[in-house]
């Protein structure tokens, strides 16, 4: 079984093709949640944190946003959560998502200025480890807030580098000057790998923003 560092030097010598990396997290998805919990990543942890904190309806239609195995559903559904979808481009990691049965629908989709789901349809949308350059581009928060309601919630992380260099701290920005959404909350920054010393320069802040416009 390869480690969790040989998979995402994979994952990032694959340079954003979505074929590779289709082929990539199909291959990873059986080990890939025993490789999550034992890497330390907190990221989960504190944004099921801003969950608990900024969506106060068990109820809540809640979008999961590129939701892998479904890591993060699984622990807002054991905090009382009921009504959770999830979107992911691959279907090796969709299918054990699945088998947990905690997901109300899946949905195979990529993230991207345009999601093929309805418009204002979630009252929450989570995005962990998903926003990044090469899987979802700084024009997916375009997408997330079109399908979000109005006053619904955006959580999600964000590496050092993708706000830095990939183009998110502008679009951020844009938004916000724009009066599309409002700050809610920013964890600290933090080491996204802390049981790793080859992704040890990784480090990651997780996010909640609110929706103001239409």
């Amino acid at each position: 079984m390869e480690d969790l560092e040989t998979w995402l030097e994979r994952v990032y010598d694959s340079d954003g093709d979505h074929a590779k990396l289709n082929r990539l997290y199909n291959e990873w998805a059986d080990d890939y949640d025993q490789q999550l919990w034992a890497s330390g990543n907190p990221y989960i942890a504190i944004a099921t944190g801003f969950a608990g904190r900024h969506i106060q309806n068990f109820d809540a239609a809640i979008l999961d946003a590129g939701c892998g195995t479904g890591n993060m559903a699984q622990i807002l559904n054991q905090m009382g959560y009921r009504s959770i979808d999830g979107l992911d481009p691959s279907e090796g990691m969709l299918k054990i998502a699945r088998n947990k049965n905690i997901y109300q629908s899946l949905h195979r989709l990529y993230l991207d200025a345009e999601i093929n789901l309805l418009d204002a349809s979630y009252d929450a949308i989570v995005a962990a480890g998903v926003l990044t350059h090469g899987h979802a581009p700084p024009e997916s928060l375009d997408g997330m807030l079109k399908i979000v309601k109005t006053d619904g919630v955006i959580i999600f992380s964000l590496s050092e580098i993708a706000y830095n260099d990939y183009g998110f701290a502008s679009k951020m920005a844009e938004l916000e000057n724009n009066h599309s959404w409002a700050l809610l909350d920013r964890s600290n920054l933090f080491r996204t790998y802390p049981f790793s010393n080859r992704e040890a320069h990784l480090r990651h802040w997780v996010y909640a923003y609110r929706k103001t416009v239409n």
